[in-house]
């Protein structure tokens, strides 16, 4: 008989309103993350759902943008290079995503997707911007996003 294999996968922490079948999809984009860049399942990282007001916050703050955003990552790690150097035995986190549902929603609208489509496609650039991937190479990141993406909606 054959074993099978534990899949990685990074553990969430879910802050905040999100519903169970949200959170499903959620976790099988995170899984598909994981394991393209084989990140440990014993890492994690903080998922808060928050309104606009402090999304607005929180980008004036930290990135100096006087506007809310889908989503705000804030890495403890420069790169996936650094990441991959941890001990993977080791309870690991690699920091906070911060989604705003009120626009993520409007993105929905906007790109005719579901909710859900929309969420998971911003889980993933957010993940991608807590291992490193930023938007000073945009062409870089768009790549592996699509990429990701199709993947993800090919699993859910």
């Amino acid at each position: 008989m054959k074993k099978s294999k534990k899949k990685n996968n990074l553990k969430i922490h879910f802050n905040g309103y999100f519903f169970n079948y949200e959170k499903e999809k959620i976790i099988k984009a995170s899984l598909v993350f994981s394991e393209y860049f084989k990140i440990s399942n014993n890492f994690h990282f903080n998922l808060h759902s928050v309104d606009e007001r402090k999304s607005k916050s929180l980008n004036k703050k930290y990135f100096q943008k006087n506007n809310s955003s889908d989503v705000l990552s804030f890495p403890l790690y420069e790169n996936i290079d650094s990441i991959l150097e941890l001990n993977k035995d080791h309870d690991e986190d690699l920091g906070d995503m911060f989604i705003n549902r009120q626009i993520v929603k409007k993105h929905a609208q906007i790109y005719e997707n579901s909710f859900v489509d929309e969420l998971q496609f911003i889980i993933i650039h957010g993940l991608l911007h807590l291992i490193g991937y930023s938007h000073k190479n945009e062409k870089e990141l768009r790549k592996i996003e699509d990429k990701l993406m199709k993947m993800v909606w090919n699993e859910s």
